[in-house]
């Protein structure tokens, strides 16, 4: 079997992302982490912005134009990406002003967390940030790159914001995920046709590109385009300020 059969290249784009979204349509209301009932039948569509905010930008569009609404949970250490560039944080607020909702994606190693008091501590940083970068009101949460601890804090919320790990969305509702670039479980159509009563799809939406590509393939254009920005930007500081820009086989 080819890599590209095994894994699935041809679900993750564009083209089928606005597809399985319709055939979500067809079979649930798509919720929110603040407008759902633990009772109703139920999707909770979520992105873990991993690897492109420009890309998450780019499906918050598609999403618009499909009536659904997403939740898209920014990361404050992303080797990615930083929202504190001016393009990055324009990305958010266009996530934003296409009626989505920010959460927060929190890396709990980066302060080495061992303990419920000094996730809720940083939590609460975190979310303060990012409310003031962006003037929304920050409600929910989910872990970046999972361990044994964070697995562990199953409590509904900490420091006020709902917990994407919860117990009960451990325990009561199906979970699909393309992490890594592919199905970690079960294709989301096959999911999606088994009809669960109640569903949480992440994606990552660096993973749903234009065409066909492998996973490898689609983080790599991240990091090909977040580069080839970077030089651009160079170059035209020396342009516009008038400046030699010297290079190696420069010949005078």
């Amino acid at each position: 079997m080819r890599l590209s059969e095994k894994y699935h290249f041809s679900d993750f784009t564009t083209q089928n992302y606005r597809r399985l979204l319709r055939l979500a349509k067809q079979s649930y209301p798509i919720r929110t982490f603040d407008n759902y009932s633990q009772e109703e039948h139920f999707v909770i569509w979520r992105h873990d912005v991993d690897f492109s905010i420009h890309r998450a930008a780019q499906l918050a569009k598609v999403e618009k134009e499909e009536d659904v609404q997403a939740t898209y949970f920014l990361l404050l250490h992303s080797e990615f990406y930083n929202l504190l560039e001016k393009d990055a944080s324009h990305c958010a607020r266009e996530i934003i002003r296409n009626g989505h909702n920010i959460g927060l994606h929190f890396d709990a190693s980066y302060y080495a967390i061992t303990s419920e008091e000094q996730l809720e501590k940083h939590l609460r940083r975190e979310q303060a940030l990012l409310e003031d970068l962006f003037e929304v009101r920050i409600r929910s949460f989910s872990f970046h790159i999972t361990d044994p601890f964070t697995m562990s804090c199953m409590r509904q919320s900490y420091a006020g914001l709902l917990n994407c790990y919860s117990d009960f969305f451990q325990k009561e509702v199906t979970y699909c995920s393309d992490s890594n670039g592919y199905w970690r479980f079960k294709r989301l159509e096959d999911v999606l046709k088994d009809n669960p009563k109640k569903l949480q799809v992440l994606t990552h939406p660096a993973l749903w590109q234009d065409k066909s590509m492998s996973p490898r393939e689609r983080v790599w254009r991240c990091i090909d385009g977040r580069a080839e920005k970077t030089r651009n930007w160079y170059n035209k500081v020396l342009k516009d300020s008038v400046r030699d820009n010297v290079g190696p086989e420069d010949v005078i």
